[in-house]
C-alpha cells in the first residue's frame, strides 16, 4: 500500500511538472538550468501549477480603441496558462507613463512587463532583464539596432513612417500641389492661411508631444546621420550656429513664426487638434501612420485622407528622407519575482499567430520576419511617394547622461518657440548647460 502511494505521488508530481512546462510554451530550458528557477524541481513546478500568478504589464497609447484591443488580447493568455492572469495598465500619454515609471523605479515597483520607447532604453537599462537566448529575438528585424553593450533589453513591436496627412479635397479646392521641399511646405500652409476658410495645420501644442515631427526629428534628419544623437555627445557645443541642430531649429522657427497653426495652438490638446482635422476645419496634421486608423474610427472612412513625407529638405536636389520610427518595445523588469512567467508570456505574445492580430489591429509595419501587415493606406503611400528611409536611433549612454543632467526636453522647447521665444536665445543657453554637464563626468 505504501509502495502504491509513493508511485501515485511521483506520477502526480511528474504530471504537474509537465503541465507547467507546456503552459510556459516550452521556453524554460534556460531557467531550468538555474538553481533559483521556479521550475528547477518537481516541487517548485507543482507550486507554480497550483498558485495563481498575476503578471502586471504597462503600456501607453493615444488610441483608445487599440488599448481596449490590447487589454482583451492579453486576457486570452489565461486560456494558454490557466494559472496566469495578465493585468494591463494603460496610459493615454507617453509623458504621463514615463513619469509614473520613473517614480516606480525608485521604489522597485515597476510592472513585470513594461512598454518602452526607444529613447527610454538607457534610462531603464539597470531595471531591465537582458533577453539573450529568447527565440523571438532572431526573428525581430530591428531589435539588434537598439542593443546596449551587445545586449537586447526590449523588443520593438511596431515600425511606422512619419507622415504629413492632408485632405485632397482641400488641396484641390485651393489648387495646391503636394510640397516636396521645406520652402514649398511653408508656402502651401501660408496659402491655406490666406484663404482663411481652414486652419492650415492642426498642432495640439497644449500636450507638448505633438511637435515631435519638428523639434525632435528635424535635427537628426538635417544631420543626415542615424547616429547623430550619439555623435553630439562628443561635442562640447552641439547647438552652435552652422551645426545641424541650429540649422534645424532655424527651419522650425520659420514655421512657427508664420502663424499657420490656428488662433491658439498652445491652447488645444492633440485630441482637439485631430478633431479639427477630422471635421475638415484644418487642412494638415503630422503624425505617424498610426494616426490613419484613429482618423478612420472618427470619420468612418478614409476617402478624403492622403499623406506625403515631411519635406525637411531645402531643395529637390537633396534626397527626400522619410523618418521611420520603431516603437512599443516590451521588456521584462529584473526586479520581477515572476520572470519565468513573463518570459513565457512574451514568447506567446510574439508568436506569429498572436503577433499577426496585433499588427493588423495597429495597421502598422511588422517588425518580425514571416509576419507581414496588410495596410492598404500604407501600401498606397509607399507606391505614390519615392523616398529614402531614415531610422530614428536614440542616443547612447553618454547622450542620455548629458540630456538627463540638463533635463533637455525638446518638445517643451517647441512650446516655448510657439509662444515666441527665439532660437538665438534658447540655443546659447543650451550650449552652456551642455558643456558644463559634459565636463562633469
Amino acid at each position: 500500500m505504501k509502495r502504491k502511494s509513493k508511485i501515485t505521488v511521483l506520477l502526480t508530481a511528474m504530471l504537474a511538472s509537465f503541465t507547467v512546462l507546456t503552459a510556459c510554451g516550452g521556453n524554460n530550458e534556460q531557467g531550468a538550468s538555474s538553481a533559483s528557477s521556479p521550475v528547477a524541481s518537481p516541487s517548485a513546478s507543482t507550486t507554480a501549477k497550483k498558485d495563481k500568478v498575476t503578471l502586471k504589464m504597462a503600456i501607453w497609447d493615444v488610441n483608445n480603441d487599440f488599448l481596449t484591443y490590447l487589454d482583451e488580447k492579453v486576457k486570452e493568455y489565461s486560456a494558454v496558462a490557466p494559472n496566469v492572469k495578465v493585468e494591463l495598465e494603460t496610459f493615454k500619454s507617453d509623458g504621463d507613463y514615463l513619469q509614473a515609471m520613473k517614480v516606480r523605479a525608485t521604489g522597485n515597483e515597476l510592472p513585470d512587463i513594461m512598454g518602452l520607447k526607444p529613447n527610454w532604453l538607457h534610462d531603464f537599462q539597470e531595471q531591465l532583464l537582458p533577453l539573450d537566448g529568447e527565440a523571438y529575438l532572431a526573428k525581430n528585424k530591428y531589435a539588434d539596432k537598439f542593443a546596449i553593450d551587445g545586449k537586447v533589453y526590449a523588443v520593438p513591436m511596431m515600425a511606422f513612417p512619419e507622415l504629413v496627412y492632408y485632405h485632397p479635397s482641400i488641396f484641390q479646392e485651393l489648387n495646391l500641389q503636394v510640397p516636396t521641399t521645406w520652402p514649398q511646405f511653408l508656402d502651401v500652409l501660408s496659402k491655406i492661411k490666406e484663404n482663411s476658410k481652414y486652419i492650415p495645420y492642426a498642432m495640439g501644442g497644449k500636450d507638448a508631444w505633438p511637435d515631435y515631427p519638428f523639434n525632435e526629428f528635424l535635427p537628426q534628419i538635417v544631420s543626415g546621420s542615424e547616429s547623430y544623437l550619439s555623435d553630439i555627445a562628443k561635442d562640447d557645443q552641439p547647438f552652435s550656429e552652422g551645426k545641424p541642430f541650429h540649422k534645424a531649429y532655424k527651419q522650425i522657427e520659420q514655421l512657427y513664426s508664420i502663424n499657420v497653426m490656428g488662433p491658439d495652438p498652445l491652447g488645444i490638446s492633440w485630441d482637439q487638434a485631430t478633431d479639427l482635422f477630422s471635421s475638415k476645419q484644418a487642412a494638415v496634421v503630422a503624425a505617424g501612420s498610426w494616426f490613419a486608423p484613429t482618423y478612420e474610427s472618427k470619420v468612418g472612412n478614409i476617402d478624403d485622407l492622403a499623406a506625403f513625407p515631411m519635406p525637411y529638405r531645402d531643395s529637390e536636389s537633396e534626397p527626400l528622407k522619410l523618418m521611420m520610427f520603431t516603437d512599443h518595445f516590451y521588456g521584462i523588469t529584473n526586479g520581477s519575482a515572476k520572470q519565468e512567467e513573463a518570459k513565457a508570456f512574451l514568447n506567446w505574445f510574439f508568436s506569429p499567430d498572436v503577433y499577426q492580430t496585433y499588427i493588423d489591429a495597429q495597421k502598422l509595419v511588422s517588425t518580425f520576419e514571416g509576419v507581414e501587415s496588410n495596410v492598404p493606406f500604407l501600401n498606397s503611400f509607399f507606391a505614390n511617394n519615392k523616398n529614402e528611409a531614415f531610422s530614428y536611433i536614440p542616443g547612447d549612454a553618454e547622450y542620455t547622461r548629458i540630456t538627463n543632467a540638463i533635463q533637455l526636453d525638446v518638445k517643451a522647447i517647441g512650446q516655448d518657440m510657439m509662444a515666441g521665444k527665439k532660437v538665438d536665445v534658447i540655443l546659447p543657453d543650451l550650449n552652456a548647460k551642455w558643456a558644463k554637464a559634459k565636463a562633469s563626468k
